[in-house]
């Protein structure tokens, strides 16, 4: 992964936000600015059309319809034929009368009239215009003086138009200046004003709005002609207990709109609108529109429902969710609407789910494909350990993004062969697994070793039950599986059919550096193992078996007198003793290059010193002697082993005083350079030249004078198992300098705490 991109959890969050913010300020604006009004009406009255109700049994409509104008004459009428329309309708005892027909300026049959009105409970409606004459915000006219003292109530006719000029919506109550004026069919239905709410407002204002649930076309409502009415054809059974409306629907009165359930084409009168209203009152089934609040809450809830499904759920559950609120908002509307008589619009909800889905699929693929763009060209630059087929990849975005990840399917076709093919083909046993301890890869020669065993090595085999099979020293743990199990760790085991073997394992880990398993290695040593107890056979031989002959002339010639020629038992005598050196050095090399080392903080000052003092005898019998140079000073400390470390000084130091005439000095110098510590052992000897130098380390190369030929290849093994180099600088007659140099350690001893663990 490149580590300037960033992963593809942090992008989609991003993107996600962006999304969230964005829709969200849409559903806003959708349902603050009322932009999809349009839409609403349109979705309400495919609502209202398809909840048609019977028509009311218990209101009737005289229209002052065509026919009557033909028979009565042209408009406006004299009063006086109201007033017999009207006792026409007293004696036929309806329960209220709405006179949907203005009379406000008075005329001579204003009394007759008026009485005409008492004999029922009639109400007038008034007039509001707005502007108002003079400036004023609004007049009102109220009907002519008697009128309005007779009339049971006086109440506004105002119909309020949508910004399509149809009329859905009424508002029962109006007013101003402290005065508020029912609607007619709110007043006729028995409610009461309640005022202007949150107290007085300056101008006119309006109250209580109510969508009016159309039951039907024009005529829904049963109507009788003003005509019949007025000369006695309608039956008193026909009127009797019933709300009557009164109002003009003859063409060209003005008086006719458009509404939900008639069309723009076609108009219903406005007194029919009035007892449409009426029978919904009565019925108490008018319709409340929701506030812009609701309707923001609803639309934000479905939004948010489906943001938070766009980060827990799949694109298949996404679209399942979205397809559900899609299909729950409407009949959430309808049911509302049908049942609880408030009228909730769904379409900015809606339009919200149907903006923001495809929205975020498409930045939702987006900022995948660009992280995988990104992805898929860093690992173009990223090496390789094998060749790579390339492919021609265009420069258009598609057909590139298609072009890299087949060249990266390709590449992990072959990683996926490199791997099996590397893996498959190891001398050793490899098994990998999952950190539970199931199988998940494994090689030939692991599954010869789970045969011979009698161990599973099918893929999703537990591996407990092969490491069961294997057995260490006590108390050493070899099995990834244990609780507090290191990173990586093993040991040497053994099987109960005689085999040994070196398990050793690793943790496992992803491109994350996150762990995900193990991986398990292990070897067959039973023949090392073996190879090393015939060694240990051998120097067993060497130590004991060699050495006690040897001794055993020693002891012999330096017994009492065994009539050997003092010449030749000398000769023997010599020939023993290198014999047993010999077999000593072998000793001790062989241990060298095969016992474990310790590794501890040691001062070479103390090993120099310790190995001249060694061979002080030695060296006072030959007449030599032996100085220590910079052991007297600051500490020259390296890790290692102290008793091979003092076998190596002191082999160089026997050497020196070995080819050292007598009466001449050998120096040992310790000294620090570049972080290493150096010990240099110098003599004046004979020296060697070139040839003598090229295999002065080989396992017995002899010096100028005879030797075992050991000493100088223990030393060797000796410095290379503690990481360091040794040199040797002569020439003939100019003497020999060895010189050790190992790393230095980070070991202080001047430490306050140097020395707390011991």
């Amino acid at each position: 992964m490149s580590s300037h991109a960033l992963s593809p959890s942090k992008r989609l969050y991003a993107e996600w936000f962006a999304v969230a913010v964005v829709a969200t300020l849409l559903i806003i604006a959708l349902v603050v600015g009322r932009l999809t009004e349009r839409l609403d009406h349109i979705v309400y009255d495919n609502v209202l059309t398809a909840s048609g109700r019977p028509p009311p049994a218990d209101i009737l409509i005289v229209a002052i319809d065509n026919r009557s104008l033909q028979a009565i004459g042209r408009w406006p009428w004299p009063r006086a034929i109201h007033a017999r329309a009207l006792d026409r309708l007293a004696d036929a005892k309806p329960r209220a009368i709405g006179y949907d027909v203005l009379f406000v300026e008075p005329t001579a049959d204003d009394a007759l009239l008026a009485a005409a009105v008492r004999r029922s409970p009639t109400y007038l409606p008034m007039v509001i215009d707005v502007p108002g004459a003079n400036g004023a915000a609004y007049d009102v006219a109220l009907p002519a003086g008697p009128l309005k003292d007779a009339a049971a109530g006086i109440a506004q006719v105002n119909l309020h138009f949508d910004d399509d000029r149809v009329i859905r919506t009424a508002y029962l109550e109006e007013g101003g200046g402290g005065r508020s004026w029912l609607q007619l069919s709110a007043l006729m239905a028995g409610q009461q004003a309640r005022g202007a709410a949150g107290g007085e407002r300056e101008g006119l204002w309006q109250a209580r709005p109510v969508m009016i649930p159309y039951g039907g076309t024009a005529g829904h409502v049963s109507t009788i002609s003003f005509v019949d009415l007025l000369d006695g054809r309608v039956p008193a059974e026909l009127i009797r207990g019933r709300y009557v409306l009164i109002g003009a629907t003859a063409d060209g009165m003005g008086d006719s709109y458009p509404t939900p359930t008639s069309g723009v084409t076609s108009q219903m009168a406005g007194v029919e609108i009035q007892a449409q209203l009426l029978d919904a009152l009565l019925r108490g089934d008018a319709i409340t529109p929701a506030s812009p609040a609701w309707i923001l809450w609803l639309a934000l809830c479905a939004l948010w429902t489906m943001l938070l499904g766009f980060l827990r759920l799949s694109p298949r559950a996404n679209a399942n969710l979205a397809l559900l609120l899609v299909i729950a908002l409407p009949l959430l509307s309808f049911l509302l609407f049908r049942f609880g008589h408030v009228w909730l619009p769904p379409s900015a909800a809606l339009i919200g789910l149907l903006f923001v889905y495809p929205l975020w699929g498409w930045r939702r693929l987006q900022a995948i494909g660009s992280y995988m763009n990104d992805e898929l060209r860093q690992l173009e630059v990223e090496g390789d350990a094998f060749p790579r087929r390339n492919r021609v990849l265009s420069n258009r975005e598609v057909t590139l993004q298609a072009g890299l990840l087949l060249q990266a399917i390709d590449r992990l076709r072959d990683l996926r062969r490199f791997l099996s093919d590397a893996i498959g083909r190891l001398p050793d046993a490899l098994f990998v697994a999952g950190l539970d301890g199931r199988l998940a890869l494994t090689n030939a020669e692991g599954r010869r070793l789970a045969r011979r065993l009698g161990a599973s090595s099918e893929i999703g085999a537990d591996l407990h039950a092969l490491l069961d099979r294997f057995r260490a020293a006590e108390g050493i743990s070899f099995s990834p599986f244990v609780a507090d199990a290191p990173v990586q760790g093993g040991a040497e085991t053994a099987t109960e059919d005689g085999g040994s073997f070196d398990i050793r394992y690793v943790a496992q880990r992803d491109a994350a550096d996150a762990q995900v398993g193990w991986i398990i290695r292990i070897v067959d040593i039973s023949a090392l193992k073996q190879a090393e107890r015939h060694r240990e056979e051998a120097l067993q031989l060497l130590s004991h078996d060699m050495r006690a002959p040897q001794s055993a002339i020693l002891s012999l010639l330096r017994g009492p007198e065994t009539g050997v020629p003092k010449a030749i038992a000398t000769r023997i005598e010599g020939l023993a003793n290198r014999t047993l050196e010999l077999a000593e050095d072998f000793v001790q090399l062989a241990r060298a290059e095969a016992k474990p080392m310790a590794n501890e903080p040691l001062d070479m000052n103390d090993i120099a010193i310790d190995a001249a003092d060694a061979l002080w005898p030695v060296a006072k019998a030959r007449g030599i002697k032996v100085t220590v140079e910079g052991a007297e000073i600051d500490p020259h400390m390296v890790d290692g082993d102290r008793q091979l470390l003092t076998r190596a000084v002191l082999n160089l130091i026997g050497n020196a005083i070995k080819y050292s005439d007598p009466g001449m000095g050998v120096r040992c110098s310790v000294e620090e350079a570049d972080g290493h510590i150096r010990v240099a052992v110098a003599d004046r000897g004979v020296g060697m030249d070139e040839t003598q130098l090229a295999g002065l380390f080989s396992r017995f190369q002899q010096g100028p004078r005879e030797g075992v030929g050991l000493g100088l290849a223990f030393v060797r093994t000796v410095v290379a198992r503690h990481g360091g180099r040794i040199d040797c600088e002569s020439a003939p007659g100019e003497g020999t300098t060895f010189t050790i140099e190992l790393r230095k350690s980070a070991f202080d001893p001047y430490a306050e705490d140097a020395y707390s663990g011991e």
